[in-house]
């Protein structure tokens, strides 16, 4: 599913990456510039809490969504309004 999403990001033009384990988010999160970070359904609650708490201690303003395969272009348009493409 991971990357599915990642090529229908792509496909619309965004500069998207996907992890799978939270070592390598966190890790990616670290040594990227990264603007938003969407958390899917498959994403158990305890990796959902750690992103939350993690992403905005290194970069305060991340934007998190938690979002659904069928709504993540919408939720990108609403959390970014006046982004056209994100990393």
């Amino acid at each position: 599913m991971l990357t599915k999403i990642v090529e229908m990001l792509k496909q619309h033009g965004y500069n998207a990456i996907g992890k799978m384990t939270n070592e390598e988010a966190i890790l990616t999160f670290k040594s990227e510039t990264i603007d938003g970070v969407i958390i899917g359904g498959g994403v158990d609650i305890d990796s959902r809490e750690l992103f939350h708490v993690e992403f905005p201690k290194t970069n305060p303003k991340i934007k998190i969504i938690d979002a659904h395969p069928q709504t993540v272009l919408a939720d990108l348009k609403t959390a970014f309004p006046d982004n056209d493409k994100l990393k």
